[in-house]
């Protein structure tokens, strides 16, 4: 097969976004050989090395408000331990467990 032809079908397909039917369609083949066409090249890619290009390391600046986010974090907590709290006193008035959902079934 051309390789022009190729180099066509991959730049209709990336550039204008023609589907595999569409691509079959527009050259008169098999849509399963589009496929192959395109996909023959992502595996080429992936298989380049890039040895001109050095890996660059992304670091995350930490946020200016710290702080704030600690205080967040401690409000969380002492949120979830009130509420614990507030479970455990009302299962002991009522006497009744509330974490337990009751009349569960099992599923079968």
């Amino acid at each position: 097969m051309d390789e022009n032809l190729k180099m066509l079908i991959k730049q209709d397909h990336e550039l204008e976004g023609l589907s595999y039917r569409n691509l079959a369609e527009k050259y008169g083949m098999d849509r399963t050989e589009i496929h192959r066409i395109v996909m023959s090249k992502a595996k080429k890619d992936v298989q380049k090395p890039q040895l001109t290009s050095q890996p660059v390391k992304e670091e995350l600046p930490l946020p200016d408000d710290i702080n704030e986010l600690k205080k967040a974090l401690r409000d969380a907590r002492l949120k979830i331990e009130l509420q614990e709290l507030m479970l455990d006193i009302a299962s002991k008035e009522f006497g009744v467990d509330i974490r337990k959902k009751s009349g569960t079934r099992q599923s079968k």
